[in-house]
């Protein structure tokens, strides 16, 4: 029996246009990023020693934002341990049987 044909809406096409794009755009990032030769032939000879603003040494090297004002802030509610309660006793359970029941119809009789 074939697999049937799934259609889709056609709100979707934009949204699956921009993830293709942007599929596309980290695989083409990454082999640049890999071949320091085709960085080089992109820039078209110019200076890339001194590249920090450039998206392919930032997908390479990882990106580190200034996160100073944010570290620097206090939480601003106080950390409280939770009280633990424990049980004085563990009561355990014995089962009904030893085995589980097979998985078949009920038996008759």
């Amino acid at each position: 029996m074939p697999a049937p044909r799934t259609r889709f809406h056609p709100a979707d096409w934009p949204r699956r246009l921009c993830a293709a794009a942007c599929a596309a755009l980290i695989f083409a990032l990454t082999i640049l990023a890999a071949s320091p030769r085709a960085h080089e032939w992109l820039h078209a000879g110019q200076d890339t020693h001194g590249d920090d603003g450039c998206a392919i040494v930032l997908l390479a090297n990882g990106v580190s934002l200034p996160l100073g004002a944010i570290a620097a802030t206090p939480p601003s509610v106080e950390w409280r341990a939770q009280a633990v309660f424990a049980a004085a006793e563990i009561f355990l359970a014995s089962p009904r049987y030893l085995r589980q029941p097979e998985r078949g119809p009920p038996s008759v009789g």
